[in-house]
C-alpha cells in the first residue's frame, strides 16, 4: 500500500495508531511461475487480477494453497477472490497496559471502520511498532 493511502485513514487522537499498511488474509496470494507464464503469454506482461484469474481458469492457483493442502494443513485451496485483505495497524504504545491507550484504540478503529468495509479490507492486524 502506497504511503498515501495510508493517509487516508489519519492518526488516532493523540497520534498513537495509525495504517501503517496492508497484508493478506489468511495470507498474501503467491504467485508463481505458472502465474507469470500466462501473464507474458495472454496479458502482454501484465500480472494483474486478470491474468490471476485466467490463470486460475487453467488450474493455477495460491501456491501457499496449494502447498498447505498437500501437507494436510488447509482443507481446501482458496481462490483468489477467497484471499482478502487486512488493514495494518501501527501501535506506538501496548494496549494491554493501560485503559486510556484502549479507548485511543477503540475510538480510532470506529473512525476508519467504515472507510476501511468500503475500501473492501476485511479487518485489521496490529503490528506493534
Amino acid at each position: 500500500m502506497e504511503e498515501k493511502e495510508t493517509k487516508k485513514y489519519g492518526k488516532s487522537k493523540n497520534g498513537n495508531f495509525y495504517v501503517k499498511d496492508s497484508i493478506g488474509v489468511p495470507h498474501p496470494y503467491m504467485i508463481g511461475t505458472k502465474n507469470v507464464e500466462i501473464a507474458s503469454d495472454e496479458f502482454s506482461g501484465m500480472l494483474g487480477e486478470p491474468a490471476i484469474k485466467r490463470a486460475e481458469e487453467k488450474g493455477v492457483y495460491c501456491g501457499i494453497c496449494v502447498r498447505a493442502v498437500r501437507e494436510g494443513k488447509q482443507p481446501k485451496i482458496l481462490s483468489y477472490e477467497e484471499h482478502k485483505q487486512a488493514l495494518v495497524i501501527a501501535c506506538k504504545l501496548d494496549v494491554q497496559k493501560d485503559e486510556k491507550t484502549q479507548k485511543e484504540l477503540h475510538e480510532y478503529l470506529l473512525k476508519i471502520k467504515d472507510k476501511a468495509t468500503k475500501n473492501k479490507f476485511e479487518g485489521f492486524v496490529f503490528m506493534k511498532i
